[in-house]
Order: structure tokens, then sequence, then C-alpha cells
């Protein structure tokens, strides 16, 4: 039982090699010839290496400058908004407070003016009372 295996192994003739020409015309792989080429040409010293890691580097820190700026903004515009809000609030509550005092007055001269209405009447039916009693 050792011996046999029940899986067939595949033939070598339909197996495609990474360095083939299929692979290079597709962009999927360069030819093992021109990725040699292009490492050595990408050779760097250490000083550049290390000014690009400066460049990187500086870029994060102003990307996060960018980044603290706009939160700085958005916390002034939301403040600004709430402080606006407050105002339109105050200023609202103090003008329904002048309306209910306006409001207040009216109702007071109307109840004034109810009031000397009401005794005028009162006397004028006390005048016609007095008047019929007089006349008997």
């Amino acid at each position: 039982m050792s011996g046999t295996s029940e899986f067939k192994t595949k033939t070598t003739d339909k197996v495609t090699e990474l360095r083939s020409q299929n692979y290079a015309n597709g962009d999927i792989m360069k030819p093992k010839i021109q990725e040699e080429q292009s490492m050595e040409r990408e050779i760097y010293t250490k000083t550049e290496i290390d000014l690009k890691l400066d460049k990187i580097n500086s870029d994060v820190k102003h990307g996060f400058e960018k980044v603290d700026l706009k939160f700085d903004q958005v916390r002034t515009e939301m403040r600004d908004g709430f402080e606006n809000m407050g105002l339109r609030m105050e200023k609202m509550f103090s003008d329904f407070k002048l309306e209910q005092q306006k409001e207040k007055e009216e109702n007071k001269k109307w109840l004034i003016a109810l009031t000397i209405g009401s005794l005028l009447s009162i006397i004028g039916i006390v005048v016609s009372i007095i008047a019929i009693l007089v006349q008997k």
C-alpha cells in the first residue's frame, strides 16, 4: 500500500517557466536580465536613503500638522456655532420677555378700561334706580 499512490503526478511539458516570454509580455514579470539590471541601477547610498527617510518623515509631520490645523478649525467653528446659538437663544428669550411685558401692560390698560366702564355702568344703574325710586 505504501508503494502505490492515489495521486497522479503532473507532466512537466505543460508547465510554464517564470522566465518565459509569455510572462514578460503580459507585464506580470520582467525577464531576469532586466530585473538584475534595474536592481543594479537602484542602489542608493546611505546619505540618499537618509534624505529620503527625512523627507518622508517631514511629509508625515506636515501632514499631521495639517490634520491638527483642520481639527482646530473645526473645533473653533463648533465653539463659535454654539456661542452664536447661545446668543440667539438669549435674544429670543429677551424678545419673549419684552413681548410678555408689552402684553401685560396692554392687559393692564384693558383691565383699567373695563373697571372704569363697569363702575360707570354700576353708577348708571344706581342713578336709574334712585330716579325710579324718587318718582314714586
